[in-house]
């Protein structure tokens, strides 16, 4: 015979479950939107494509993509939310932030030339689609509007991280410096994968340059960050 206990734990367990794979459907969908937008805008520029176009090609409503994204330029930067996770995630646990975003670079480098993106467009070619990709937010004012606010966003998450670590206030000069020491740290894989974006390098090679570079940037961030927490 089962234990009332027992039976509670059971149902908690399925609702768990449940919740997880609603999670992981809600995920999946918005990133299959972000890369189905992206590589609309890509082709055909940013205006020239409509959200109702973005739908159409998804196969759902517009209602549905409006309900993942406030905003059509916040179709482009779905990417920024891994980051942004990774963030929230080493806030809540308190733990050795710089760790967390080096982990999650390693992730993105990795999985070069892996992403449904990359597959839609450049025949598979991702370092052409970094190129195109910043090609199109620098030619375009509310891109590059949506950009600054993302970063301003992102650094707000990264000083909230490090106050966390440090037990200190998110809103100190301190941890606001060292959120943009974060960001900036992130920002440097994505400046290595660009510059190395014209050359014929093979994968191998490329992923070994930004990780290199990569690298020494959080040899430079931890000291930043060291300086700069309150003693």
């Amino acid at each position: 015979m089962t234990s009332d206990s027992e039976g509670y734990t059971d149902r908690e367990s399925v609702a768990t479950q449940a919740s997880t794979l609603r999670e992981r459907k809600r995920r999946a969908l918005r990133r299959r939107l972000s890369d189905t937008a992206t590589a609309m805008f890509l082709e055909r520029g940013f205006d020239n494509v409509r959200v109702s176009d973005v739908a159409t090609a998804c196969d759902v409503s517009t209602k549905t993509v409006w309900n993942h994204f406030a905003t059509k330029e916040s179709l482009l930067f779905d990417r920024g939310e891994a980051l942004a996770e990774t963030l929230r995630l080493a806030a809540q646990q308190r733990g050795d932030v710089i760790a967390s975003v080096v982990a999650q670079i390693h992730v993105e480098v990795e999985q070069l030339d892996r992403t449904e993106l990359a597959r839609f467009a450049y025949d598979g070619d991702s370092l052409r689609m970094v190129h195109a990709f910043t090609e199109l937010v620098q030619s375009h004012p509310a891109l590059r509007a949506a950009t600054a606010e993302r970063v301003e966003a992102l650094t707000s998450l990264g000083a909230k991280a490090v106050a966390a670590q440090w037990n200190s206030n998110e809103d100190a000069p301190q941890a606001r410096i060292a959120g943009s020491a974060l960001i900036t740290l992130w920002q440097v894989h994505l400046t290595a994968l660009l510059r190395l974006s014209d050359t014929d390098a093979p994968r191998d090679e490329v992923r070994s340059s930004v990780l290199q570079d990569v690298n020494a940037a959080e040899t430079v961030v931890r000291r930043v960050i060291g300086v700069l927490e309150p003693r």
